[in-house]
């Protein structure tokens, strides 16, 4: 088990360590790369017995806590390639795995820096999607313990190292999923004070690394990106002569007859086209044309039609030439008086009328407000049609 003590020095050496390897890695760009970056991450925590398939490598507590979520966040800063450093926020809860084991639950937070060694740079791996890296450090973890015979806080020193897997996604951002084993100088994390003094649990998380500086640039971390460049001549050297532009080769006669017949067939398309567009605009003016034409015949046939029929003559006095109960041979005997009266009156279309009586259409010449032009009427009319007579209206009640 680890004493408080060693975990003092372990912190003290790594803190000399970390301060003597940075200044002497940071390494010089041309560039100016992408340093500074945020993570968000969450996992699960491990406090095991000691016992399973991966032993102590899913910590040490007296009370097994396991698969208890843990979130958190860290700002990152690159020195150079191969080496970063890391500062972390990471909250989460640990509680009883059994149930025959005391209940107990705590919650946590701690907080750690460590130093971070990405492969990539440490050993020119020049991988442009994986990035493998080694972080140790340290920090300080509080927690805040409830079991059935104990309710306290207790804050501690802690040591942290891991290991873990970058993946690019692009410039901005990266991928990475992480093992880390911390070991506490508490042991109360647990709910259970043991022989020990150290409670030590382990960490599997996986978030997103967002990474700022210069648009267009890569993470440090990340090899840059090929540059295809075209070399250029020395500024002395002496350019060579130019080499004789030569025509270009006249195009095969087929190729151009071919286009030729394209275009021309292309053309005829277009024509075609337009002679059928203006074919049916021309058909749509005639249907326009014949639509109005219809409309107004059928609007003069109404009218003319209300002017010959009507159920109650004007008052005055009428000549009745015939009644028939068919209305077509009403309407025919019509157009025969206005043709024979078209010297007699200025208007015969409208001295001559039918009117509607029952079964019966009346066909009238009138109406005269004397009964001498009537008179007249009827004698012009008589040798043609002897039975005529007059009539006057409005009738007399019966």
């Amino acid at each position: 088990m680890i004493s408080k003590i060693n975990i003092y020095g372990a912190a003290l050496l790594f803190a000399i360590l970390l301060a003597a390897t940075i200044p002497m890695t940071v390494q010089a760009q041309e560039e100016n790369p992408r340093r500074v970056s945020f993570t968000l991450n969450s996992g699960v925590t491990y406090g095991s017995a000691g016992d399973g398939m991966v032993g102590r490598l899913a910590g040490n507590f007296n009370v097994p806590s396991f698969r208890q979520p843990i979130y958190g966040g860290s700002f990152q800063y690159a020195f150079s390639p191969a080496w970063s450093i890391d500062t972390a926020v990471q909250f989460g809860e640990f509680t009883n795995q059994y149930d025959f084991d005391d209940a107990y639950t705590n919650e946590f937070f701690y907080v750690s820096v460590k130093g971070v060694a990405n492969m990539n740079g440490l050993f020119n791996l020049n991988s442009r999607f994986i990035n493998p890296y080694f972080s140790v450090g340290m920090g300080m973890i509080r927690s805040n313990l409830e079991s059935v015979d104990l309710d306290s806080e207790d804050l501690s020193l802690m040591l942290s190292g891991g290991a873990g897997l970058n993946f690019y996604l692009f410039r901005g951002a990266d991928l990475f999923a992480q093992y880390t084993y911390n070991a506490a100088a508490s042991d109360l994390l647990d709910g259970y004070s043991g022989e020990g003094s150290s409670d030590q649990f382990a960490a599997v998380t996986a978030g997103l690394r967002f990474n700022f500086g210069s648009s267009g640039q890569k993470h440090i971390s990340w090899p840059p990106s090929r540059d295809r460049r075209v070399s250029e001549p020395a500024p002395d050297a002496v350019p060579e002569p130019a080499e004789e532009v030569r025509p270009a080769d006249e195009p095969d006669p087929e190729i151009l007859r071919e286009r030729e017949q394209m275009e021309q067939r292309l053309r005829e398309r277009v024509e075609r086209a337009e002679d059928a567009m203006m074919q049916r605009r021309e058909e749509a003016r005639i249907f326009a044309d014949n639509w109005r034409e219809e409309r107004r015949r059928a609007q003069e046939e109404a009218q003319r039609r209300a002017e010959m029929f009507t159920d109650e003559p004007a008052p005055g006095h009428y000549v009745q030439v015939f009644s028939f109960r068919n209305q077509q041979s009403a309407e025919t005997i019509r157009e025969t008086l206005i043709a024979m009266l078209g010297n007699e009156f200025s208007n015969p279309s409208e001295m001559v009328i039918i009117q509607k009586a029952g079964e019966y259409n009346r066909v009238l010449v009138g109406a005269f407000s004397e009964f001498s032009k009537a008179s007249r009427t009827l004698r012009m009319i008589s040798a043609e049609y002897g039975e005529s007579f007059i009539i006057t209206f409005p009738r007399p009640e019966e």
